[in-house]
């Protein structure tokens, strides 16, 4: 590609972004406090009107994003979207060096072909998924992991600063999506592990708060302790990440190990937990409604000490 990745920062430039759901929303309230202008789209008219309530513009297409913007946010739900509107998208559409951020998981080797999909259109692609819930977006105490140019990270580092303000930079393309894979086996497995925890406490008759409150003091802290225990603990599932996200994500865990001929047994059974769980509640709710694949349904429960 000729085309040299730019982005003309002066005078408030309005940044495109595509999807507009729990994630998209939290970016697009962090563009408008850092002073940018949002031109967004979603196939759903009433998260469409929601941003335009919030001070955005919205469009009637992707394409029409792509052809107002130099700076675009895809922030879809998996590589399948991205790749269908690359295949809508006439090969002109998109002034030459228009920068892409790509915030969505994606396998390693689909987001490097999106970067060739990009490339094809002129445009640049930033890897940059996000470790974190929307709401910790929201609040910027979330990381970016990004890779790519460094020509085009640098012309919109004003735009990475006001997504994510907490940033790795990792390298090549693929491989932020590698980390990011690898990080999520992790925070999903802890998750898991918290909600096998408050059940087991619970089995045994412990003050479920008191208890959560001493792990958080123990050895086995971790920080999904403070995001998620709570919502454990309230039945509160109001979704920060839908739960078919997490499942996506483990589902792109084990097929990239499957490619590396990897076994991950633990990951495996969190995988099934996730499929448990959205069988009882539906794919909508938090991820924290694991725990109740996991707790004794009431006809089941053993007496308290």
């Amino acid at each position: 590609m000729d085309a040299t990745p730019g982005f003309p920062i002066s005078g408030n430039p309005s940044v495109g972004l595509i999807g507009l759901g729990l994630m998209g929303s939290a970016l697009a309230g962090r563009l408008f406090a850092a002073g940018f202008e949002v031109t967004g789209f979603d196939i759903d008219a009433v998260k469409r009107a929601e941003l335009e309530r919030n001070g955005g513009g919205t469009t009637v297409s992707a394409s029409d994003v792509f052809a107002r913007c130099r700076a675009i946010v895809l922030a879809l739900f998996d590589a399948s979207q991205i790749e269908a509107i690359f295949a809508e998208l006439a090969p002109d559409v998109a002034d030459p060096g228009t920068i892409l951020i790509c915030i969505t998981t994606c396998a390693p080797e689909r987001m490097v072909g999106l970067a060739h999909r990009a490339a094809d259109h002129r445009c640049f692609l930033i890897e940059a998924p996000i470790s974190g819930t929307s709401e910790q977006a929201r609040d910027g105490s979330a990381a970016a992991l990004i890779a790519g140019d460094p020509r085009a990270v640098q012309a919109v580092q004003p735009v990475l600063d006001a997504l994510c303000p907490q940033q790795m930079f990792i390298g090549r393309i693929g491989d932020a999506s590698r980390t990011k894979l690898a990080i999520n086996l992790i925070l999903q497995n802890n998750r898991a592990a918290l909600a096998e925890g408050i059940a087991f406490a619970e089995s045994m008759g412990l003050d479920a708060t008191a208890f959560l409150a001493a792990a958080r003091q123990s050895a086995a802290y971790s920080s999904v302790m403070d995001t998620k225990g709570a919502k454990m603990l309230a039945r509160d599932f109001t979704p920060q990440s839908h739960i078919a996200q997490t499942l996506k994500d483990a589902e792109l865990i084990l097929d990239e190990a499957r490619r590396q001929s990897q076994t991950l047994p633990v990951t495996t059974v969190q995988a099934a937990l996730l499929r448990t769980t959205i069988a009882l509640l539906g794919g909508e709710v938090d991820s924290a409604a694991i725990v109740e694949a996991i707790r004794p349904s009431p006809g089941k429960r053993g007496s308290s000490r």
